[in-house]
């Protein structure tokens, strides 16, 4: 397949400038997704690298070769859109063979391709059927397959799936993850949608305003996010976020009174804050637990029963909303007043300018007694 180097690019729309010097490499058969709210650059981005938008300044680099005054039929990309922009009076077979008709590929050769993308995306049985006879799964597999029979060294998928249903959306996801692995291909993957980015991607690219704020595995973007922005994005439900001041720092981390009164210790590296400094504590919901007696406290005023798990909206008293991920058969019920405790070992903070603060550095052996005392409580 292919790798991909995005050299310090950038696109303006005469005065508006709205990829703001992107650089990022892919590398060979990994799934990259961009990942960003509307209006972030994303899909322009995407469409720049097929040869779509024009590169304002900058490089595009596809297996070491610098290719943006190359033509898009010439880059070896092949791209499947939000829209299906199937030809309804044509079958699915003659579809997914009509870019092979216009490049002269001889019959006998577009149709072996044609049946080894059907088999692939298991629509053998479907090749004489019209658009119209298919659902939507079924016809963006057919724009999908489009795709394959050209072998590029790319594909770029500029969200595929928003069309579909939330059924189908899992559903053409597993698919898509399938097909990842069965092709062994660099794919680009364009989408709003968190949850898609973190199930499908080895790597996660989070864009705002034209700028990359952070780009790595979804774990790592999860579990040690660089700012605000991309800690509220990755994860769903997302971080909860509670202000706070600096009471004391010292070289184990520091200590952050939260508007309620309570202190946490919160194990970061020295020298970032100072007593006296704003910061912002941030949480993830299923490291909240409903006790006796906690850090915080609030009001419940909505709870969500998904079966295995419980969300409770709580309201503190300074008037801050947080989400607790409980157990599912947890009785608490709205309007009830409960207290909320929190693991410092997993809490996040971010400094007034909303750049994470690093986590202290732990003897192994700290996490291993820490994971022994979870299991004895």
């Amino acid at each position: 397949m292919a790798t991909l180097q995005l050299k310090g690019v950038r696109k303006s729309y005469g005065a508006l400038e709205v990829i703001k010097g992107v650089d990022l490499s892919i590398d060979d058969r990994e799934f990259c997704v961009f990942v960003g709210p509307s209006g972030c650059g994303k899909s322009t981005l995407l469409r720049m690298i097929a040869g779509l938008e024009e590169i304002t300044s900058g490089d595009l680099v596809i297996d070491g070769q610098r290719v943006n005054d190359v033509p898009p039929a010439d880059r070896g990309l092949a791209m499947v859109f939000q829209s299906y922009a199937l030809y309804p009076h044509m079958s699915v077979a003659d579809n997914m063979a009509f870019s092979l008709r216009l490049a002269g590929v001889p019959k006998d050769e577009r149709r072996a391709k044609v049946v080894e993308a059907a088999r692939i995306l298991h629509l053998d049985k479907l090749l004489d059927r019209k658009p119209r006879e298919l659902s939507g799964g079924q016809r963006q597999r057919v724009a999908i397959g489009r795709a394959i029979v050209r072998k590029p060294r790319v594909f770029l998928f500029d969200e595929p799936l928003s069309n579909l249903d939330a059924a189908l959306r899992v559903q053409m996801r597993i698919e898509l993850a399938r097909l990842h692995e069965e092709l062994a291909a660099t794919m680009i993957y364009v989408t709003h949608d968190q949850v898609e980015a973190m199930t499908l991607a080895d790597k996660i690219v989070v864009l705002q305003g034209g700028i990359v704020e952070q780009a790595g595995s979804p774990l790592e973007l999860y579990h040690h996010p660089r700012n605000l922005f991309v800690a509220g994005f990755i994860g769903s439900p997302k971080m909860n976020f509670l202000p706070a001041v600096v009471a004391a720092a010292q070289a184990g981390g520091a200590s952050v009174r939260l508007a309620g009164g309570a202190t946490v210790e919160v194990p970061v590296a020295p020298g970032r804050v100072r007593p006296g400094d704003s910061v912002t504590l941030g949480v993830r919901p299923e490291h909240l637990r409903p006790a006796e007696s906690g850090e915080i406290a609030g009001e419940v005023m909505v709870v969500e029963r998904l079966g295995g798990e419980t969300y409770l909206y709580t309201r503190l008293a300074d008037g801050e909303m947080i989400v607790i991920q409980a157990d599912g058969e947890i009785p608490t019920r709205v309007h009830e007043r409960i207290a909320v405790r929190l693991d410092p070992a997993t809490c996040h903070l971010f400094d007034e300018a909303g750049l994470a603060v690093e986590r202290a550095r732990r003897h192994p052996l700290a996490d291993i007694r820490r994971a022994e005392t979870q299991r004895a409580g």
